[in-house]
């Protein structure tokens, strides 16, 4: 199989333009916003956000520990022990 670095870059590109949509602070002010409308948070409504907001801060928490095992594996391919 041959090494093809401009994918592998390509890739990282994706994933890192990802992360910049996700940090989009207007976006996480926009929905700080919404629950702040009057009449919008009912305790289920407040229940089903919370429980999202739980859910995609552990999923993201889960990206940092696959970055962090992704970069130490590279890091020691070729070494020698």
């Amino acid at each position: 199989m041959e090494r093809d670095i401009e994918e592998l870059d390509g890739k990282v590109h994706e994933i890192v333009r990802v992360i910049t949509t996700i940090r989009d602070e207007d976006l996480w002010q926009t929905l700080r916003e919404s629950w702040r409308r009057p009449g919008w948070t009912t305790p289920a409504e407040s229940l089903l956000v919370a429980g999202q907001l739980d859910s995609l801060k552990e999923a993201l928490e889960l990206v940092r520990l696959q970055q962090e095992r992704l970069i130490d594996g590279c890091r020691a391919v070729g070494e020698k022990n």
